[in-house]
C-alpha cells in the first residue's frame, strides 16, 4: 500500500493526496484510526508523537497553524497562534481555533478562526513563511484576552535573557511597553499592564513561572531570581532559580526532572553530580527545597514549603492566579 506523507510540518493536506492519486488510501487511514483530522482539507499521522503532554499539544496546535496558513486567504496570524510559530509557550491548553488579525476594525467569530479586530497600525514579521504581526504586538494581543498565566507565560519566554549570552531574547520589556503606550487606550489594557508588571527577563521555564505565581497567591516575598552562589569543593558555581535574602532561603522548580531526561532516567553519575551540588548547596544557605508540576499544580505543598523554610509573607494573597 502506498503510504501518506506529510509536508514539513507534518501535515497531510487532501489536494497533495489527490494530486498523488492516495484519496482511497486516506479514506482507509481515517476508518483505521491511523490518521486524524486536523482542519477541513489537513490531517495527520496518529503515530505517537515522542515528548510531553504539553510538548504534543503544543506540536497538536502549530500543525493546526500551519494548515489553516495554506487554507485562508491571506491570513495573518496574532495571539496564541502567533505564539505557536514564535515557538513561545503557554501555561494551559493551546486553543482549537486560530486567531488572525480582520481586514476591518471589527472582529469576529466563525468555526475555528477568530479574527480580531484591526484598529491601529500592525506591525508584521514573517515565521517560516508564514506572516504574523510583530513579537510585541502578538504578545499584547495574547495580554489582553488571555488568562493572566498563559500570558506571562509567553511573555517571560519573551523576554529572557540567556545568561551565557548564547540566546538573544525575542523581545525586551522597555519595547513591550512602547506598544503597549502606542495602542492605548485599548480594551484589555489593564490585563496587559497586570502582566507586564509580572514578567522577569530571569525566568527560565514555564513551571518557574507557575511557581512565581503561586508565590504571590500566598502573599510569599517576591524572590530573587538566578542567585548564583559559589561552590567551591565542586569548583563551579549554581545558579538558584529562587532566593530569599530575608530568609536565606533557596529553592529549584525541577523537582525529579533533576533525574530525567526525555522521560528516561538519567545515568548513576550524572545522579551522583546532582546529588553533590544539591548538598554543596545546602551548605551554602539556611534552607533549600525544589519541586514539581504536581506540587505546583496542588499548591499547597509549596505553600507548606515556603513556610517551613520561613520565607516571610509580604504580599497581599491573591488566590486563583494560576486559572
Amino acid at each position: 500500500m502506498r503510504e501518506l506523507t506529510g509536508d514539513r510540518h507534518g501535515i497531510i493536506r487532501y489536494e497533495a493526496v489527490e494530486a498523488a492519486g492516495l484519496i482511497p488510501e486516506l479514506r482507509a487511514a481515517l476508518a483505521a484510526g491511523r490518521v486524524r483530522r486536523v482542519r477541513r482539507g489537513a490531517y495527520e499521522s496518529t503515530d505517537a508523537t515522542p515528548g510531553s503532554p504539553r510538548e504534543r499539544d503544543a506540536l497538536r496546535y502549530v500543525r493546526l497553524v500551519h494548515a489553516a496558513a495554506g487554507a485562508l486567504q491571506a491570513p495573518v496570524f496574532t495571539g496564541y497562534s502567533a505564539m505557536a510559530l514564535y515557538g513561545l509557550p503557554i501555561m494551559g491548553d493551546w486553543p482549537t481555533e486560530v486567531y488572525v488579525m480582520s481586514d476591518g476594525p471589527h472582529g469576529r467569530r466563525r468555526p475555528g478562526v477568530i479574527s480580531v479586530a484591526r484598529r491601529s497600525e500592525v506591525p508584521l514579521a514573517m515565521v517560516e513563511g508564514v506572516a504574523v504581526t510583530a513579537v510585541e504586538f502578538s504578545l499584547i494581543q495574547l495580554c489582553r484576552t488571555a488568562p493572566l498565566a498563559d500570558a506571562l507565560a509567553a511573555t517571560d519566554a519573551a523576554v529572557r535573557v540567556d545568561p551565557f549570552g548564547r540566546v538573544p531574547p525575542l523581545t525586551t520589556m522597555d519595547r513591550l511597553r512602547a506598544e503597549h503606550d502606542r495602542l492605548r487606550p485599548y480594551q484589555g489594557s489593564r490585563r496587559t499592564e497586570a502582566v507586564l508588571a509580572r514578567a522577569a527577563t530571569g525566568s527560565e521555564s514555564v513551571l518557574e513561572t507557575a511557581s512565581r505565581l503561586v508565590f504571590e497567591e500566598f502573599g510569599f516575598a517576591e524572590p530573587v531570581l538566578q542567585h548564583v552562589v559559589a561552590l567551591p569543593e565542586l569548583g563551579r558555581t549554581a545558579r538558584l532559580d529562587f532566593y530569599w535574602p530575608e530568609a536565606d532561603a533557596a529553592a529549584e522548580a525541577d523537582g525529579r526532572g533533576k533525574y530525567r531526561r526525555d522521560g528516561v532516567a538519567e545515568s548513576a553519575d550524572t545522579v551522583i553530580a546532582e546529588k553533590d551540588r544539591e548538598n554543596a548547596i545546602r551548605r551554602r544557605v539556611r534552607a533549600f527545597d525544589r519541586w514539581d508540576w504536581r506540587d505546583v499544580r496542588r499548591r499547597t505543598p509549596i505553600e507548606q514549603r515556603l513556610e517551613a523554610m520561613g520565607v516571610p509573607r509580604t504580599r497581599r494573597p491573591r488566590p486563583g492566579l494560576l486559572l
